[in-house]
């Protein structure tokens, strides 16, 4: 899978999986066109910046607690040199389950993500259109993103990354289950919090 292939794969599936629903959720509290606009670019930049960090860093917590020796990482693509996609971590010769422990881990970590997305949106007691919609990128939209983007690229693209990978070292089953429960969990809390959204309304925390 060439980089520009995965650039596109990425920018599509950040349109329909990111903007569309934020459009949705903000229209819903009857926000302007300017300010969706604003707000949209604005989330685009506060996700873009911790997505690599987490993923990868995600794999470097993993192949750690496995006890792999890092070779070399890059935890933040370099987009000021025009590089959108390098993020990477890379070791020495590992055990295969230490490689599938590495491997897997971003997207346990999506899992305790959602989580957290329903855990703030229960106890929320006002959230301003703004943050909701932040908050509502960042936990259940990117998690199904970082599952989506990289499943789609290993098993219809052609890629050679992490899924390849965990195809190739659980029993496939699981595997494709595994990610479309995460996917559809991630899915089913947006959809949840996109439906509830009402303009300005304040919803009591929960005591």
């Amino acid at each position: 899978m060439t980089d520009l292939a995965r650039f596109l794969a990425g920018f599509v599936f950040f349109f329909f999986l990111i903007v569309i629903p934020l459009l949705f959720y903000l229209k819903r509290r009857a926000q302007t066109g300017k300010r969706i606009v604003l707000y949209i670019l604005a989330i685009w930049i506060l996700w873009y910046l911790p997505y690599a960090p987490i993923h990868e860093g995600s794999h470097f917590l993993g192949g750690h607690f496995a006890g792999m020796q890092l070779k070399s990482h890059q935890f933040v693509p370099q987009f000021w040199r025009g590089d959108f996609v390098h993020g990477y971590v890379t070791w020495e010769n590992g055990e295969q389950w230490q490689m599938l422990l590495m491997s897997q881990a971003p997207y346990a970590i999506d899992g305790l993500i959602v989580l957290l997305g329903f855990f703030l949106f229960r106890r929320r007691t006002a959230f301003t259109p703004f943050l909701g919609a932040l908050i509502l990128a960042q936990t259940f939209l990117r998690s199904v993103f970082d599952v989506a983007v990289n499943y789609a690229a290993d098993t219809v693209l052609g890629g050679s990354g992490d899924f390849r990978f965990l195809l190739n070292g659980y029993p496939r089953l699981a595997v494709h289950l595994c990610a479309w429960a995460l996917m559809l969990l991630g899915g089913w809390g947006a959809v949840l919090e996109i439906v509830k959204a009402q303009p300005n309304k304040e919803i009591p925390s929960v005591n």
